[in-house]
C-alpha cells in the first residue's frame, strides 16, 4: 500500500537555446520571440530532467505551467519572450522566479552578472561552450553529436541555475562578482541576500535580513 499521495511538485528550472541569433532577426533584440526555440531543458525539484525541441513548444508551456514556481536565469526577458511565439505565457510569467532579475534588484548592478560569472564565483565552475552563439552554430549542423552537445550545454545551464537556487534557499544569500577597486578591479564574491526560501513549499534556513 502507498504511504499517501505523492508530494506536490514545488518548482521546475528551465533554459532555452535558440535557432537564430539577434543579428539574423529583423528588429534584433527587440524581437526575441523571432529567435525560435531550438531546444529547452527542464529539471524539477525531484531531479526529473528532459529536453524539448521546437515541435514540443506548446507542450513545454503547458508542462511549465503545472508548477507553482518556474525558475530561470534571465528567463523573464529572454526565455519567456522566446516562448511567446508558441503560445500565451502570462501564467508562466506570473509564476517565474528569475534569479538574474532578483540578484540585479538587490545589487543594483547590471554588468558582470552572467550565469557563467556567478557560477565561477560561487562554485569555481566553467560552462562547456563559450556562449549561445556556438550553441546556435552547432545545432544548425543537424549532426546528432553536435545537437547533443547543445542539449548538454543547456542542461548544464539548468543545473547551475538550480544549484544557485538551492544554495540561496539553504543559506539565505548567493555570491555575486563585483569589481574590487583595491585589487585593480578583479572580481570578488559579495554576499547578496535572497528570500527564495520563503516561496511556498520551499524549505530552508531563514533568509538573511535585507534591512
Amino acid at each position: 500500500m502507498p504511504d499517501g499521495p505523492a508530494p506536490e511538485r514545488r518548482y521546475v528550472v528551465w533554459d532555452v537555446e535558440t535557432l537564430r541569433l539577434s543579428y539574423e532577426v529583423q528588429g534584433g533584440w527587440r524581437r526575441i520571440r523571432d529567435f525560435g526555440l531550438a531546444v529547452a531543458v527542464t529539471i524539477d525539484d525531484r531531479g526529473a530532467q528532459r529536453s524539448w525541441e521546437e515541435p514540443e513548444a506548446g507542450a513545454l508551456i503547458e508542462y511549465l505551467e503545472g508548477f507553482p514556481h518556474v525558475v530561470g536565469f534571465n528567463s523573464l526577458r529572454f526565455d519567456c519572450e522566446v516562448m511567446t511565439a508558441y503560445g500565451p505565457v502570462d501564467t508562466l510569467r506570473k509564476r517565474s522566479l528569475d534569479l538574474l532579475a532578483a540578484i540585479r534588484s538587490e545589487t543594483g548592478r547590471r554588468r558582470g552578472l552572467s550565469l557563467q560569472n556567478i557560477a565561477r564565483t560561487m562554485f569555481g565552475q566553467e560552462k562547456t561552450l563559450e556562449d549561445g552563439t556556438e550553441a546556435v552554430r552547432l545545432w544548425r549542423t543537424g549532426r546528432p553529436e553536435d545537437r547533443q552537445r547543445v542539449i548538454d550545454y543547456c542542461a548544464q545551464d539548468v543545473a547551475l541555475t538550480r544549484r544557485i537556487l538551492e544554495f540561496g534557499i539553504e543559506h539565505g544569500y548567493v555570491l555575486a562578482p563585483v569589481p574590487d577597486v583595491s585589487n585593480q578591479g578583479a572580481p570578488v564574491g559579495v554576499q547578496v541576500p535572497v528570500s527564495w526560501g520563503q516561496l511556498a513549499g520551499l524549505s530552508g534556513r531563514p533568509p538573511v535580513s535585507e534591512s
